[in-house]
């Protein structure tokens, strides 16, 4: 047996294992046992039957033991060749097979590709305080009283923070908004839609949260909304749009006092410097937990900005495919309609192949990291990130493992993950943690 390898594009080679006719032949006998210890012929008993029996009556049979026997040696000669980093065998071809013949199997695959991994013990990673003010705890103090609000029906104008139900029409010019954007109602037409009157939240028209202050049950008025040139939704950018506007009832928002003996038991402390208390504990843990994320995508983007290095195609192609199809289904479920998403379908691709580049150049370089730092997954890391993910998806945990066990691919790929999260938080554990000013947290 011979092997050569040849260049096939970037990070793909082709290699071609070469068999003479004396291996091919061997191969060919030893299935040809193989099929005849286990064959049913009449006359005979099994392992008896003649040579030339057998191939006569099992020839296909013999033909695809032989090429799959052929296939299996290539395969493995592949793996063992040291100069050869594996990372996906992609095709093997035999071509046609025949005892006494020599035979030239060639194996397509993808190679890691050689680079070298950053200084990562040098990554400087930013974070913030994790001091809690007084005016952070009062703030989250509001929002726990604002969550256990009462909506009291009131019998007057409404007020700022008052909850408003109405409808409204939107117009350009006589045109109904609502044909322009048929895939965002909320600028176009509602009916009993429920608006915090005064509240600015980016989401829906400003100028009918604002228009609502001082209206009244059964009032009726029409509100104008300028929406700036740059604004999201294309059809509405930069024109006056008229709303028709009718208030059914008003709400006001009673928020508990947070002395309250209610409000106290309801979160189960008895008294008020005892919330204020968990409140602080809470805030520092999330605080705690926003620097570790935002260190995690510090260091995940500055390997992404390393030196570019071949990646292999195949794997780039997968996970374009993978990224590609889920952008389009949010995007159907998110109400674009498919011939949209025809139009763009080439300027979507691209987007999920830059995404897919970033993905593999990511996995590629944490495995590497895996590899040089021998982080490894024990079988308890396995258990613990199973039953984590099996409470998420509200299964089973017992039930979900087993599963996953019984799935040899997909407990690769778990497998695979867990390994890739473990280097990363190794990376970042080892990086240089630079705390910043408070100022600095609103500029950056």
């Amino acid at each position: 047996m011979n092997l050569e390898i040849k260049e096939a594009g970037t990070a793909r080679k082709i290699a071609t294992v070469s068999f003479d006719a004396k291996e091919v032949s061997e191969k060919e006998n030893q299935a040809c046992r193989e099929i005849s210890r286990v064959a049913n012929i009449p006359g005979f008993r099994k392992g008896k039957a003649p040579t030339s029996v057998i191939r006569k009556k099992f020839s296909k049979e013999l033909k695809d033991e032989l090429n799959r026997k052929i296939s299996t040696e290539a395969y493995e000669a592949v793996l063992a060749e040291k100069d050869l980093r594996v990372f996906s065998i992609l095709n093997i071809d035999a071509g046609e097979l025949t005892a006494g013949n020599p035979a030239n199997v060639e194996v397509t695959i993808d190679i890691e590709p050689e680079f070298e991994l950053p200084e990562f013990e040098k990554f400087e990673l930013t974070t913030h305080p994790t001091d809690v003010s007084e005016e952070d705890v009062d703030n989250e103090l509001k929002s726990l009283c604002d969550q256990r609000a009462s909506f009291d029906v009131v019998d007057r104008k409404a007020k700022e923070s008052d909850y408003v139900k109405c409808s409204y029409e939107g117009k350009i010019d006589d045109n109904p908004v609502a044909d322009l954007v048929p895939d965002k109602p909320m600028y176009g037409k509602q009916s009993n839609t429920w608006e915090e009157a005064g509240q600015v939240k980016g989401l829906g028209v400003d100028a009918i949260a604002q228009g609502i202050i001082g209206m009244g049950k059964d009032d009726k008025t029409v509100v104008e909304a300028k929406f700036e040139d740059d604004f999201e939704v294309t059809p509405l950018a930069g024109k006056s749009v008229s709303y028709s506007l009718e208030v059914h009832e008003v709400r006001e928002k009673k928020a508990p006092e947070p002395d309250s003996k209610e409000f106290l038991e309801a979160l189960k402390v008895e008294k008020l410097d005892d919330l204020k208390d968990k409140i602080k504990k809470d805030l520092e843990t999330r605080k705690g937990h926003e620097n570790e994320n935002a260190k995690r995508q510090q260091v995940t983007q500055k390997i992404l900005e390393m030196p570019d290095f071949p990646l292999p195609q195949q794997a780039v192609e997968d996970e374009s495919k993978n990224i590609f199809q889920n952008n389009v289904q949010r995007a159907l479920q998110g109400g674009t309609k498919q011939e949209q998403i025809e139009e763009k379908r080439d300027e979507l691709w691209k987007q999920s192949q830059t995404q897919a580049e970033a993905r593999v150049k990511l996995t590629l370089t944490l495995g590497k990291v895996a590899e040089q730092e021998k982080v490894e997954v024990s079988n308890e890391d396995l258990a613990q990130a199973a039953t984590r993910e099996a409470m998420m998806m509200r299964k089973d945990p017992t039930e979900y493992v087993k599963a996953l066990s019984q799935d040899r691919a997909r407990l690769n790929r778990f497998r695979q993950d867990i390994l890739h999260d473990k280097a990363l938080q190794l990376v970042v554990s080892k990086g240089i943690e630079k705390v910043c000013e408070i100022d600095e947290e609103h500029t950056n």
